[in-house]
């Protein structure tokens, strides 16, 4: 896995991601391959976040959804 290059990162969906901007395009999620929770640093205040690992037609990637918002972790190679 590696970071992802592009300064424009995000994701829509409610609580499932559908679709991905990378690169300035959208990405349609045709997959979520694998979905997990993590307590995050809960000793200093930090939130759950869901994490998803999806395929789009152009790859797969990890996003995560916290209380505030969608991000963009990881491009899986």
């Amino acid at each position: 896995m590696r970071r992802l290059p592009f300064d424009e990162l995000r994701v829509k969906g409610g609580k499932q991601p559908e679709q991905i901007l990378v690169g300035g395009w959208w990405r349609t999620v045709e997959n979520i391959v694998d979905h997990w929770r993590e307590a995050g640093r809960w000793w200093e205040g930090e939130r759950p976040r869901d994490f998803f690992l999806v395929e789009t037609e152009r790859g797969a990637f990890i996003v995560s959804k916290g209380p505030e918002r969608w991000r963009i972790e990881r491009l899986v190679d």
